[in-house]
Parts: C-alpha cells; structure tokens; sequence
C-alpha cells in the first residue's frame, strides 16, 4: 500500500480510531529504543511492586481537576 492511500485511509477514520493509530505509531516509534524499554520495565516493576492507582482512585482524582 502506497503512503497515499495510508494517508487517505486514515483522513476516513473516526477520531478514536486514528488516537489508536496516532499512539500505535508512537510505540512502533520507541519500540526498539532500549532507554524506552528499561522506561517501561521500571514502571511495570513499580506496578507490580503495589505502586499503582485503581480505577476509582483515578476517576476521583480525575473529577478533582479544574
């Protein structure tokens, strides 16, 4: 497929769909960037080390925002 018609395909996409397509470039970007990798492996240990919010924590801090 030609940049063109990547180009028009996407210019045909609900806006959802191409922040899906805007952050799957985003990753594809960083993807082998290994300063990106150890990045994402320190939050993920963080994570899983209990440093995380749940989803009602985070709607409430959401909801406090001007």
């Amino acid at each position: 497929m030609s940049f063109a018609k990547v180009k028009a395909s996407v210019a045909e996409l609900s806006t959802e769909e191409r922040l899906e397509v805007a952050a799957l470039i985003a990753h594809l970007n960083h993807a082998d960037d290994p300063e990106y990798q150890a990045e994402l492996d320190g939050r993920m240990a963080a994570m899983e080390a209990g440093r995380k919010t749940s989803a009602p924590a985070l709607k409430k801090r959401h909801g406090e925002l001007d």
